[in-house]
């Protein structure tokens, strides 16, 4: 707990605003591009109509063939991407994998091997993680390109896909299947995040019926 005027409370924070009206019926639309900085933000929806609410880059899952990733889905292409966001593959590897060292089991200068002595020494393979690169088509993540399908794994990583550095517009699509993400009710319901555990990406919107009407507040 801080005092008033004490610690941190003691410099400025300002709030903004982002209010405004859905204009497509069918599409997501950009609410927020992504931020350095957010300590505070809410949307709230003054509509008689549902919406919902996107925030951060597309999403796909991998699946597997004998260990190696063969083949990626997208599960949201995302819009309003300018430039391919990176791809990273994480977790799903189980433990490592032995391979024959290639040791004889004798010392120093060829002499003789120990009797009784283990000859079968193995040394661990390091599992390889896979590589992707992102494929752009019309502001949406069309595909991701297997560069490498990694080696090792015992469960689909999770594929992370973040927004390039020069493109903070991107967003996932909260249009798909008729309304995806947050859902936001109708007549002032809303969504609310502060502190530490407020995320920074961009944001859009999602509402059936145009001219619907939202109001952000923000605090950076």
């Amino acid at each position: 707990m801080y005092l008033p005027n004490t610690a941190s409370q003691s410099g400025l924070h300002r709030a903004f605003r982002a209010d405004g009206s859905i204009t497509s019926g069918s599409a997501g639309q950009l609410v927020l591009p992504q931020a350095l900085s957010r300590a505070m933000i809410m949307v709230m929806n003054i509509s008689a109509n549902a919406m919902y609410l996107e925030h951060g880059c597309a999403r796909a899952h991998a699946t597997l063939t004998n260990g190696v990733v063969s083949s990626i889905t997208m599960d949201n292409v995302g819009f309003n991407f300018t430039l391919p966001p990176t791809v990273q593959f994480l977790g799903g590897f189980g433990p490592t994998i032995p391979g024959p060292s290639g040791w004889t089991g004798e010392g120093q200068n060829g002499y003789p091997q120990p009797t009784g002595f283990n000859l079968t020494g193995t040394t661990p393979i390091a599992n390889r993680h896979a590589k992707g690169g992102a494929v752009l088509s019309a502001g949406t993540v069309n595909s991701i390109t297997i560069l490498d399908g990694g080696y090792g794994y015992v469960n689909p990583p999770e594929i992370i896909l973040t927004n390039h550095p020069d493109d903070p517009f991107g967003c996932a699509d909260p249009s798909v299947g008729g309304g995806t993400g947050i859902y936001i009710g109708a007549t002032n319901g809303y969504y609310y995040i502060n502190g530490t555990t407020c995320w920074t990406d961009a944001v859009a919107l999602y509402c059936a019926t145009t001219t619907s009407k939202f109001t952000v507040e923000y605090m950076v």
